[in-house]
């Protein structure tokens, strides 16, 4: 098994499409209807990389900019699920803070839907911290996500 990291590029859209679909249970119509949004991801983003496993794209991270000062914000870490809990989510995370510090950034944000159990431990172990903020999640549940912040 050989993985690779690094920032996507437009002809991986595809692949990028169909691993994020597989990481949030969508249908082939549902990834199809992502490609546009994750195409614009790619072009305006601070960062979108994707971690690679014997060259088939299994996971996207996105990093844009925050309104806070020095900050970015992860707006998406997802890997294909059949590839889960092997470290694909730790490493490519990795690579995202590390890239942003190198583009002179302090601190990474990033939102987690409160009582979401696993997503809370996976960022909690990678040693992202609540901050206190919370928002209204867009569901039409009244869910609410957490902030989580992280010094790099």
């Amino acid at each position: 098994m050989i993985l690779n990291i690094k920032p996507a590029v437009p002809s991986q859209i595809g692949e990028i499409a169909a691993a994020y679909a597989s990481s949030v249970g969508l249908s082939a119509e549902e990834c199809a209807e992502k490609v546009e949004f994750l195409g614009h991801s790619i072009e305006n983003s601070l960062l979108t990389a994707v971690i690679t496993c014997d060259r088939v794209v299994r996971g996207v991270a996105v990093c844009e900019s925050s309104p806070i000062p020095e900050g970015c914000e992860i707006t998406a870490v997802n890997i294909a699920e059949e590839f889960r809990r092997r470290g694909f989510g730790r490493k490519l995370l990795f690579f995202a803070l590390r890239e942003m510090r190198a583009r002179g950034f302090r601190a990474a944000f990033l939102w987690v839907k409160e009582g979401s159990a696993p997503a809370e431990r996976f960022v909690k172990k990678i040693g992202f911290i609540p901050d206190g903020k919370r928002r209204a999640s867009g569901e039409h549940n009244g869910s609410c996500e957490l902030r989580y912040r992280i010094d790099i």
